[in-house]
């Protein structure tokens, strides 16, 4: 689970992280928080991991959503950009998390060698570097992945946001029967990561099975299923004060959605 359930109103703590584990949920998403900690520091990212081992939680990624590519004019600027990256990424190594992803909201030239040289920086680990899908013109998934193509390197990849998918009509196509299927296979080998969020009146972001959310959970984890995908599945749902009962609401989805399935039988395993 995202810490974005906490973001912009409680600080992560033990107190949070507690919250979490009572639910039995025991790996999380970092979200990127520079009012907290430095996820480029070591010294501060070991009070994080401190508090979390404390919960018996494990940070498996990073969400560094502050971390952007679009203000890069200079080389030296660009360098720095990716220097600071790699600082993250080697944090991230320390805690035990094994995919970091930025919001790259800008795909131009610069962007792609900053991501081929962070490419070369995690060769020989298990690490996966990605770029998140969003639905404004240029960011699409059919764009990310034409990106990825450009790049086509085994450690970088897309995290699929099925709140941020859209098609031509403006409509999101993981909440319309077939749609799930389609964008499963356009990710095809570079999806590494999945956000996973409630979609309701063209809204993102709500617990999973909230009150009039109409995401195609079942044909989601189908395909994942189906396409054989080994990567790490993350609810992010925003909590208090937009949404109450989040925390609870996701710990609950996975037999949910089993449950809806429970006459093919073929979710068990996966969910």
């Amino acid at each position: 689970m995202s810490t974005v359930v906490f973001w912009e109103y409680r600080p992560i703590g033990e107190n949070t992280l507690q919250e979490l584990a009572r639910q039995g949920i025991t790996r999380i998403e970092l979200l990127e928080s520079p009012e907290q900690f430095d996820m480029a520091d070591a010294k501060s990212m070991k009070y994080v991991a401190e508090s979390c081992r404390s919960c018996g939680i494990q940070i498996v990624a990073y969400h560094a959503h502050k971390t952007n590519f679009s203000d890069l004019e200079t080389e030296e600027k660009r360098r720095a950009r990716v220097d600071l990256c790699k600082r993250q990424i080697d944090t991230m190594l320390e805690l035990g998390g094994k995919v970091w992803g930025s919001h790259a909201r800008t795909a131009d030239g610069i962007l792609l060698k900053c991501y081929e040289d962070l490419a070369r920086y995690v060769e020989g680990t298990d690490v996966s570097v990605v770029l998140e899908n969003f639905k404004d013109e240029g960011l699409w998934v059919e764009d990310r992945v034409a990106f990825l193509d450009r790049i086509n390197h085994p450690h970088i990849g897309i995290v699929l946001d099925v709140g941020h998918v859209r098609d031509t009509r403006g409509a999101n196509p993981m909440t319309i029967p077939g749609g799930p299927t389609r964008v499963l296979t356009m990710c095809g080998k570079h999806l590494r990561f999945v956000h996973l969020h409630g979609f309701k009146d063209g809204v993102d972001h709500f617990p999973p099975f909230a009150r009039g959310d109409t995401m195609q959970w079942v044909e989601l984890f189908r395909m994942l299923r189906a396409f054989n995908y080994s990567g790490n599945i993350n609810f992010e749902p925003k909590g208090e004060p937009r949404h109450r009962n989040s925390i609870e609401m996701t710990a609950l989805a996975p037999e949910r959605i089993v449950k809806m399935e429970a006459s093919t039988g073929i979710l068990e395993e996966f969910v």
